[in-house]
C-alpha cells in the first residue's frame, strides 16, 4: 500500500511538471509505416512487440515509452535518429523562457528557476 501511495505521489509530481511546461508529443510511427507501405503487424513479426503495444503507442495511448521497444523498432525499421519517430515540442512561451534562463547560464548547477522547481516538487513528494 506504501508502495502505490509514493507511486501516485510521484505520478502527481510528474503531471504537474507535465503541465507547467506547456507540449505536444508527435509520434511519427505511423506514417513511417504508411511511407514504407507497412502494417503494424508486420512490424510486430519483426520486432516480436505485442500488437496492442504498437496500436497503443502509434495512437498516443501510452502514458510512457519502453526504451527497449523504441529502439527494437528503430532497428527494425533501420532508423538512426529518434527524431524520425517522436517529437517533443514545447509551446514558444516555454522556449523563450527557458532560452532566457539558459543564456545566463555557467554550466554549474541549477539554474534559479530549476531550483525553484525542485524546491515546489520536493514539497510534494
Amino acid at each position: 500500500m506504501d508502495f502505490d501511495l509514493q507511486q501516485a505521489r510521484t505520478t502527481e509530481t510528474i503531471m504537474k511538471v507535465l503541465q507547467k511546461y506547456p507540449h505536444k508529443i508527435e509520434i511519427k510511427l505511423d506514417n513511417i509505416l504508411i511511407d514504407r507501405n507497412m502494417t503494424q503487424f508486420q512490424l510486430h513479426k519483426l520486432t516480436g512487440i505485442r500488437m496492442a503495444t504498437i496500436s497503443e503507442f502509434i495512437n498516443g495511448k501510452k502514458g510512457s515509452v519502453n526504451f527497449v521497444h523504441l529502439v527494437t523498432i528503430m532497428a527494425a525499421l533501420r532508423i538512426t535518429d529518434i527524431s524520425e519517430i517522436i517529437s517533443v515540442k514545447f509551446d514558444k512561451e516555454v522556449e523563450e523562457a527557458w532560452k532566457e534562463e539558459m543564456s545566463n547560464y555557467e554550466g554549474r548547477g541549477l539554474t534559479a528557476k530549476q531550483q525553484e522547481l525542485e524546491e515546489e516538487v520536493v514539497k510534494t513528494m
